[in-house]
């Protein structure tokens, strides 16, 4: 294996150093958004520059979920690929559902979906806001790679062979956590994922193996590395699913059923 070597570039970045500013694109008050322009300005911004930005002011009030979604789609059809719309395209607490349907933290990780590879693009747009919590979080993969580098440089090695990934029928997968492609540093990290489909897999975890992600954990939940941001209703948020991990924090939701937090999520192949 080529030795791994640190990622220079915008992308290996510290939650506590960024300002709003290196984050935030706001429009124009009361005007409706040009897409091919905010298309373009968001794609610089996820390939040339921290590998997320969020879009501040997207016309939802007065609004329906479905017609928030339906906005959401359009613009990430100027992004590239939508995947088609599911019953998961809106995250918001369900009976019977998985951890990203609950009102529980969530720790930082990529998306990983049914179809054979993982989407390179996520979009989330804040619908409605928590009473309380639901903050989202987020992480550089890259800077973790970076730290891992240079305080565990043992868990590398590993790091960059295959997991599984994902339970079920048609998916599971096979891939390592970092994985160059070209200049490229990919990234694809669920811990609950990885160790549900290892066992199901009949391989689970070894203790080195835990070790190993520990250690990718330890640097995921460090503060000195992860970014808040509080979404607030018109906030779309787009990243680059093989760069940047996404979590959230534990939510209250207000008493009323139809105030409940809902975020319009989209994934898109580029």
């Amino acid at each position: 294996m080529t030795q791994p070597a640190p990622v220079e570039a915008l992308t290996a970045w510290n939650g506590p150093t960024l300002d709003e500013s290196d984050w935030l694109l706001p429009l124009p008050p009361g005007r409706s958004p040009a897409l091919a322009d905010l298309a373009a300005r968001v794609t610089h911004r996820l390939r040339y520059g921290l590998g997320f930005t969020v879009i501040r002011g997207w016309p939802v009030d007065g609004r329906t979920d479905q017609e928030c979604a339906a906005m959401c789609r359009r613009l990430a059809a100027s992004l590239g690929t939508p995947r088609p719309a599911d019953a998961g395209g809106f995250v918001t607490v369900a009976d019977n559902a998985g951890l990203g349907r609950t009102n529980l933290a969530l720790p930082p990780h990529t998306d990983r979906t049914p179809a054979p590879h993982p989407p390179r693009l996520m979009g989330l747009l804040c619908v409605r806001q928590a009473a309380q919590g639901g903050d989202t979080l987020l992480v550089s993969g890259h800077t973790v790679h970076n730290r891992l580098l240079t305080d565990h440089p043992w868990a590398l090695p590993r790091l960059y062979q295959d997991f599984h990934f994902g339970r079920g029928s048609g998916f599971d997968r096979l891939r390592p956590v970092f994985q160059r492609h070209g200049a490229d540093l990919r990234v694809h990290y669920n811990r609950r994922g990885i160790e549900l489909a290892q066992r199901e897999a009949g391989a689970p975890l070894t203790p080195g193996e835990r070790a190993v992600l520990d250690a990718v954990d330890r640097m995921l939940s460090d503060r000195r590395t992860v970014l808040r941001i509080p979404l607030r209703p018109g906030d779309l948020l787009w990243l680059d699913n093989t760069v940047v991990l996404h979590g959230r924090t534990a939510f209250t939701d207000p008493p009323a059923p139809h105030g409940r937090r809902c975020l319009a999520r989209v994934w898109v192949d580029d």
